[in-house]
């Protein structure tokens, strides 16, 4: 039986599908915990401030007091930090802000009570940042893998980009390589990066491509094939891109992603990594990809990771600032308003993104066709439907109680292109292609 090569996605297709983005504009947010292990961040913050003439703000979590609790169980009790402890770390704070940068203006610090990681997270979307910065700590195996796991966790639950940066980097990158698989995602993740880099800087695009032998002929006729399909995704992401004021080149590895990419980085010495995640679904999103989860624990250089959500973020906030047309909807005759967007939207390909308090922001699937969105006042819970006619009796559902306000977003022609349901315990976004 002939060998069956894998699928090759046309790349034109993939990229062309996801336009317009629009990059990140808020502030540069660093994160410490007051360690030396942090230290690295706040120089870089004050190159990239200039660089992007955008403001930096401090953060650090602070773990709440925990009291054991014997009489029913021994399960510690969190309670709320004294206020001298709080004081204590924002003094330590400005301390290591004084020692690293001691010729910046001070920034605003604030200290946020709770488990740390999800602070920073929290802190990150009040003021709407446009990247985390963290330091990566020394090059010993256990300060790496610690340092690794914080940043994958913030990835795995939060929607901002975030910047590792390696030990005594005081200037901004001029050796990076932006690794790209040629999603709409890696574009996005090169778009960020472009703002972060020295003028003059040399940016490799590099795309790992599975080993395939030639003995085959089916398997060879499918290596020229992708070959060919990564010339184009490759000249489509510098037209996106379009370089200016550095040197753009196209670098094509074959192997392992993960650990062909940590080769070449030794190799040529990188300043820095840029990588994507996807973020198809809670599962995919908690696991991430085992490339950037290498990359993470193993590169040699600061590393930009850039989460699947950032994107989608990105693309919705692009459709509102070309149509400039928005409704809010209440609760009262929101049974018709619903019907009235079913009508109109029925069999159309959905993306829904659900961004929890608790769980934080998922993806929960995408290329789904609507089959309708309905509302139930007794509970105030709205309930979208998804379906195929292909998928005979296959759906999903997704449930959202205690709905309190609903916004559409529509296109200058009126077509609809995303619903934002404010919701208890946070919102969902239903965005329409």
């Amino acid at each position: 039986m002939p060998t069956q090569p894998p699928t090759i996605h046309t790349a034109t297709d993939v990229l062309s599908t996801f336009a317009p983005t629009i990059a990140p504009v808020g502030p540069i947010l660093v994160a410490t915990d007051t360690s030396p292990a942090s230290d690295a961040a706040f120089p870089m913050a004050r190159l990239l401030a200039a660089s992007l003439q955008a403001p930096v703000d401090v953060v650090s979590g602070l773990s709440p007091t925990t009291m054991p609790m014997y009489a029913f169980d021994t399960v510690p009790y969190p309670m709320l930090a004294e206020p001298y402890v709080v004081e204590g770390r924002q003094s330590m704070i400005e301390r290591q802000m004084a020692r690293t940068v001691p010729s910046a203006t001070p920034w605003p610090v604030r200290v946020r009570v709770g488990e740390p990681l999800h602070e920073i997270i929290d802190e990150a979307r009040n003021i709407d940042a446009r990247v985390i910065v963290v330091g990566r700590g020394r090059h010993s195996g256990i300060s790496r893998t610690l340092g690794g796991e914080s940043v994958l966790r913030l990835l795995q639950l939060g929607d901002t980009p975030v910047l590792a940066v390696e030990p005594g980097v005081e200037a901004l990158p001029k050796n990076v390589v932006i690794a790209t698989d040629f999603s709409a995602f890696s574009l996005y993740a090169a778009q960020v990066a472009i703002g972060m880099i020295a003028p003059g800087a040399t940016v490799r695009l590099v795309h790992v491509e599975p080993a395939v032998s030639d003995a085959d002929a089916t398997l060879a006729a499918y290596a020229v094939g992708y070959a060919k399909e990564a010339e184009k995704g490759f000249a489509l992401l510098k037209e996106h891109l379009q370089p200016h004021g550095f040197t753009l080149e196209t670098v094509t590895l074959q192997g392992n992603p993960s650990d062909r990419l940590i080769e070449y980085l030794d190799v040529i010495d990188a300043d820095l990594v840029v990588t994507a995640t996807h973020g198809y679904g809670f599962l995919r999103r908690m696991i991430l990809g085992s490339v950037t989860t290498e990359l993470v624990r193993s590169a040699p250089c600061s590393v930009l990771c850039v989460p699947g959500r950032a994107r989608t973020i990105a693309a919705a906030r692009a459709n509102a600032t070309a149509t400039q047309q928005t409704r809010s909807y209440g609760l009262d005759g929101l049974d018709a308003e619903l019907h009235a967007f079913t009508t109109r939207n029925v069999g159309r390909l959905c993306r829904i993104e659900t961004d929890r308090s608790d769980l934080g922001a998922q993806s929960l699937g995408h290329d789904l066709p609507l089959v309708g969105a309905t509302y139930d006042k007794h509970d105030r819970s709205i309930t979208l439907m998804f379906g195929a006619s292909i998928l005979i009796g296959e759906h999903l559902s997704h449930r959202m109680q205690r709905c309190q306000s609903v916004h559409t977003i529509t296109s200058a022609e009126g077509r609809d292109q995303v619903m934002r349901v404010v919701h208890e315990g946070g919102q969902t976004l239903l965005l329409l292609t």
